[in-house]
């Protein structure tokens, strides 16, 4: 039997609520490029940080939503989809810091949400106005000016996996929308990681042996994956991939902010101006989305045995 809280996608009610929660998630999972990096620095191969993030995800994720239930075999490929372009971004931003900096990183990933705009858009889901372009731009300008890119220049090899992942990641949030509209999506995250954790076993196999330092890695960015997955699809179900994708462009000042205030590092003008350009940006780039009809899957009905008449029909 399929649960009835399968299909309840209603987590959060308004659109403050996801805010506040994805923003902390986000901040949770924002620093994964500065720990991948430094890990690096100090050993830890990609292989390594693929396979123990995967798995550190999945275990926190699974006590995060204490959802896994059987979805059913008509639902299970779509969901095991998922999790492979969820595991092939992941795999190719590994992949890429490896050869580009951690800053080309995460200013090329920047433009994720309006690929995701642009499917939604070309999917009939959303209106995109001069308004959303105008905050996007300003929220695009922002980072740059946060980051102080002076060159995005690299290895061609890194760039070409970040525009990879950007893809994926563009795919893996609209077809995750569609997703959470019809599954609850406490149990649509509690597959991702989890399968992903199969998708490493062939992996395993070439994975050099687990350092402390590995460990060390796995378990930040895996526990800041997991939480940011959890919050990143429950929002989705109720304002959607694209708004959701410029929500998360508020990951870099908060780390900037959280660096000036408890590290008392020294902040650029440019690096205020960017932080101001980004949250206004954040706040302008709303969008419109279009009436749907959503054709919400039903778990099967259980068939009551049928009981029959009594001989009398007593007091009426």
């Amino acid at each position: 039997m399929i649960s009835q809280k399968l299909f309840n996608s209603s987590i959060l009610k308004s659109e403050t609520a996801v805010t506040l929660w994805l923003t902390a998630a986000i901040f949770a999972a924002s620093a994964e490029p500065i720990i991948v990096k430094l890990g690096y620095a100090a050993g830890v191969q990609p292989l390594q940080a693929l396979v123990l993030k995967n798995c550190f995800a999945a275990a926190v994720v699974l006590l995060l939503t204490r959802k896994f239930v059987w979805v059913g075999k008509e639902q299970l490929p779509r969901l095991g989809l998922l999790a492979f372009l969820l595991f092939s971004t992941n795999g190719l931003i590994l992949l890429s810091l490896t050869l580009v900096p951690a800053v080309v990183v995460m200013t090329l990933v920047t433009t994720t949400p309006a690929l995701v705009a642009i499917i939604n858009s070309a999917m009939g889901r959303d209106k995109l106005t001069v308004k959303f372009w105008t905050g996007f731009a300003l929220c695009l300008l922002g980072v740059i000016l946060m980051l102080e890119v002076k060159s995005l220049a690299g290895n061609p090899l890194g760039i070409l996996a970040v525009l990879a992942s950007i893809i994926t990641s563009s795919i893996y949030r609209v077809q995750m929308e569609t997703a959470t509209k019809t599954i609850n999506p406490l149990v649509v995250s509690s597959y991702q990681f989890p399968i992903n954790v199969l998708l490493c076993m062939p992996l395993m196999l070439f994975t050099p042996a687990i350092s402390f330092e590995a460990l060390k890695v796995g378990a930040i960015i895996g526990s800041g994956a997991a939480l940011a997955n959890v919050a990143f699809l429950s929002a989705m179900a109720l304002i959607g991939s694209t708004r959701v994708s410029i929500i998360s462009l508020l990951q870099r000042p908060l780390l900037l902010v959280l660096a000036i205030v408890v590290l008392n590092e020294p902040a650029s003008p440019l690096q205020i101006l960017g932080i101001i350009l980004t949250i206004a940006g954040v706040q302008a780039a709303q969008v419109k989305r279009k009436q749907q009809t959503i054709h919400t899957v039903e778990a099967p009905a259980i068939e009551q045995p049928k009981q029959s008449e009594p001989a009398c029909s007593g007091v009426r």
